[in-house]
């Protein structure tokens, strides 16, 4: 089941990440593939990445910004953190769809700035149609990470950003 918040936290809480996150002197690092699926590639897939949290340990000096999100999502059990930042492109591509896990597990996506890409969940209503959830800032989507979805990249804005959780 899909469950979409706007307004995930409070201003400051958010603010406080996606300024630090946008700011000049964040880490981010080049991923030659979005998703690597059978070696497929092609000119847009690719990516910088930010992980907070990895084979459980803490894997970045900003994680301690996540707080307010962890708390809010009652983690019990963290499995991965990681941020994405796509580029913009002139028009909007999809990339491999994916699982997060192979296992039973939860996820959530904070989407950090507002623009025109989304996230595209294969079962994400009644009639097996898929759901798409744009990038809004501050809102969250809920979803189980072993379950096939699939980003984009945006046309409206510089970068799409957005950080992902699996957890339990």
């Amino acid at each position: 089941m899909i469950k979409i918040k706007n307004n995930f936290l409070n201003k400051k809480d958010f603010n406080l990440i996606k300024d630090t996150m946008l700011g000049p002197n964040f880490p981010w690092y080049y991923n030659k593939s979005k998703v690597d699926i059978d070696g497929k590639d092609n000119l847009y897939n690719y990516q910088l990445t930010h992980t907070f949290f990895i084979d459980g340990s803490i894997n970045s000096g900003g994680y301690n910004l996540l707080e307010p999100v962890l708390k809010k999502l009652k983690v019990k059990e963290l499995i991965r953190i990681k941020a994405n930042l796509v580029p913009r492109t002139s028009k909007i591509h999809r990339f491999e769809t994916h699982t997060d896990q192979d296992y039973d597990c939860k996820g959530a996506i904070l989407y950090i700035n507002s623009n025109n890409g989304c996230t595209i969940f294969e079962e994400g209503r009644r009639d097996g149609s898929s759901k798409h959830v744009t990038s809004k800032e501050n809102r969250t989507v809920l979803f189980n990470a072993n379950k096939n979805h699939q980003g984009t990249t945006c046309t409206d804005e510089k970068i799409r950003v957005l950080i992902n959780f699996n957890y339990q």
